[in-house]
């Protein structure tokens, strides 16, 4: 049985620096200034209500605020005036300590590893968060900041969120609480009042490229125009895409659709046999993801008469193509039962390479 050393982190992408590497955050310096400026006013808030789009930068802000706290003891201060950025000596003894996960002010809150049942909590649990009672009791040296990042607070059950909302009304002396959403509606209301929110705004082409070239350097696929399309303005989707084969998943879907309605039996059994291996579940839910998001781009560029539209080569033809042989309400019908087939497939663990092959007979019925 693995180690819990061996096991693969939740909380970042596979064969990716961990978001506690991060030095210099790309694309947000709006945050950054604000939190800075709450920092140096004298009225900072200990709870941050972190949210935006999967990928585009939140936990790798929520180290590097931590970074800056855990080496900062007073807020507002310092040598020579307030601060004017988040920057820490990445060898210094705070930074080195995080980087290493072994910093013992900052403590992280996420879905734990079930060494019986060999596989994640689907929640983070309650008993995960009146854990932190040990870590509040812990004195930090000087007038040191402890530092609390959830990730996510959407993973929280019910009785997990209420008894962080009981933290967060008393919160502890010099504790600052970062807690990462993607979907915030979702959230009890009074946690989302305790906290100050701030929104992460998708990337763009130019920035995404620049965190790729950070984190998978040398990469050439970086240059593909399909990827920051496949992206949606998350860097953090892009290197996914990148990692587990998504631009491959997505050409072969164009490929694929290119005969529709006669699909090339051989090209569309392969990409089955793809996402249906063993150890391909990312891969799998890439394709879950792209297709009914391409179906919906479908849609969206027919509708609009994709004048004006960034579209990739032969794109176009393939929609002209696609929307005269069914009308637009067909391919919303597609969509919405490509959904609803992808949602029972997860509900009820259904074969994998059967859900791939049903997904593009349900886009040829005419029902």
């Amino acid at each position: 049985m693995a180690s819990v050393e061996e096991i693969e982190p939740i909380d970042c992408i596979e064969g990716l620096p961990h978001p506690r590497m991060c030095n210099q955050l790309v694309g947000h310096k709006n945050v950054e200034d604000e939190f800075l400026s709450s920092f140096n006013g004298g009225r900072f808030h200990h709870a941050w209500l972190l949210t935006g789009p999967k990928g585009v930068g939140k936990a790798s802000f929520a180290y590097r605020a931590a970074k800056f706290l855990l080496a900062n003891g007073q807020s507002g201060g310092g040598l020579f005036g307030p601060p004017e950025t988040l920057d820490v000596d990445s060898g210094s003894p705070d930074a080195h300590l995080i980087q290493s996960g072994l910093h013992p002010a900052l403590k992280i809150l996420k879905r734990e590893y079930d060494l019986k049942g060999k596989k994640y909590f689907s929640v983070i649990r309650v008993d995960d968060v009146r854990a932190l009672s040990s870590f509040f009791g812990l004195k930090t040296s000087g007038d040191g900041w402890r530092v609390v990042i959830v990730d996510t607070v959407d993973d929280m059950n019910n009785n997990a969120a209420n008894a962080l909302l009981k933290v967060l009304e008393e919160p502890p002396e010099k504790t600052v609480f970062m807690l990462i959403s993607h979907a915030p509606a979702g959230l009890l209301p009074t946690i989302r009042s305790r906290c100050r929110k701030v929104q992460f705004s998708t990337l763009s082409e130019t920035n995404i490229r620049t965190v790729l070239q950070e984190i998978l350097p040398g990469d050439e696929r970086i240059g593909d125009p399909a990827l920051p399309i496949l992206a949606d303005g998350s860097p953090g989707r892009a290197a996914l895409m990148l990692q587990n084969g998504g631009l491959e998943v997505f050409a072969s879907i164009l490929d694929i659709f290119r005969g529709y309605p006669n699909y090339d039996g051989q090209m569309l059994h392969d990409l089955a046999d793809i996402c249906g291996k063993k150890n391909a579940e990312t891969t799998y839910q890439l394709f879950c993801e792209i297709f009914p998001w391409w179906i919906s781009r479908l849609v969206r560029m027919s509708s609009a008469s994709m004048s004006g539209q960034e579209l990739l080569a032969g794109e176009a033809e393939l929609f002209k193509t696609l929307t005269a042989q069914r009308p637009v309400d067909f391919w919303i019908h597609v969509w919405e039962r490509a959904n609803e087939r992808i949602s029972d497939a997860d509900r009820i663990n259904l074969d994998k390479k059967q859900i791939v092959l049903d997904l593009f007979l349900i886009a040829t019925l005419n029902k």
